[in-house]
C-alpha cells in the first residue's frame, strides 16, 4: 500500500473518532506506521492531507446517475457509509473540503447531463459549464446545509430539499439554452 493512501485511511479512521484538530502527525504516523518525516515528506499538515483525500475519493455509482435525484442518493449512500468521518469534516476547519467535493461530484455530472441533451453540441463550452455550477452549487450546498444542519439525517429528509425541483425543469433550462444558442 503506498504511503499516501496507508495515511488518508488511517487519517479517515481517525477522524471517525476524534476531531481533525486533536490529531497529530506524530500520532498519525506512528498509527501508520511511519516517521514523521516521511509524513512532511508527502504532506504539509493534515489538512493537506485531508485535501488529498477527497480529491482522490470517490462515490461508487456516481458514474451511472443519470439524474440529480440519482445523485442525490449517491451522494447519501456515500454520506452514510462514511458518516463519522464526514460529520468530523463538516465540524472542522476543512469542511470546506467535503463542500468542494459535493460540488464536484453535481458539476462533472451536471456535464455529462447537458452533453446527453445537447446531443448536437449547439450549446457553446462556457454555456454548459454556467448551466452546471449553477445546478452544482444548488444541489451540492443544499445537500451540504442538510448534512450539516440537520440532525436526523434520512434520504427522504434530503430529498424533501429539493421537493420544489421540477424534475424535468433542468432538462427543459438546458433546451431552453440550445434554443437560444441556435438563433
Amino acid at each position: 500500500m503506498k504511503t499516501g493512501h496507508a495515511l488518508a485511511i488511517t487519517l479517515k479512521d481517525m477522524m471517525a473518532h476524534q476531531p481533525l484538530e486533536t490529531i497529530s502527525v506524530l500520532e498519525l504516523s506512528r498509527k501508520c506506521g511511519i516517521s514523521r518525516k516521511t509524513f512532511y515528506y508527502h504532506y504539509h499538515d493534515t489538512y493537506d492531507l485531508l485535501t488529498q483525500v477527497f480529491l482522490e475519493e470517490r462515490i461508487p455509482g456516481v458514474n451511472n446517475a443519470t439524474t440529480f435525484q440519482e445523485l442525490i442518493v449517491f451522494v447519501f449512500e456515500y454520506y452514510k457509509d462514511n458518516q463519522a468521518f464526514v460529520d468530523a469534516t463538516l465540524q472542522s476547519a476543512g469542511s470546506d473540503l467535503f463542500s468542494e467535493f459535493v460540488y464536484n461530484v453535481f458539476y462533472t455530472s451536471a456535464l455529462k447531463f447537458i452533453k446527453k441533451i445537447d446531443e448536437e453540441n449547439i450549446l457553446h463550452p462556457n454555456t454548459k459549464k454556467s448551466i452546471a455550477r449553477f445546478y452544482a452549487y444548488g444541489y451540492g450546498n443544499s445537500t451540504v446545509y442538510y448534512l450539516t444542519n440537520y440532525k436526523n439525517k434520512t434520504l427522504i429528509g434530503l430529498m424533501n430539499s429539493f421537493n420544489f425541483i421540477d424534475k424535468e425543469n433542468f432538462k427543459k433550462n438546458v433546451q431552453k439554452a440550445i434554443n437560444l444558442e441556435k438563433k
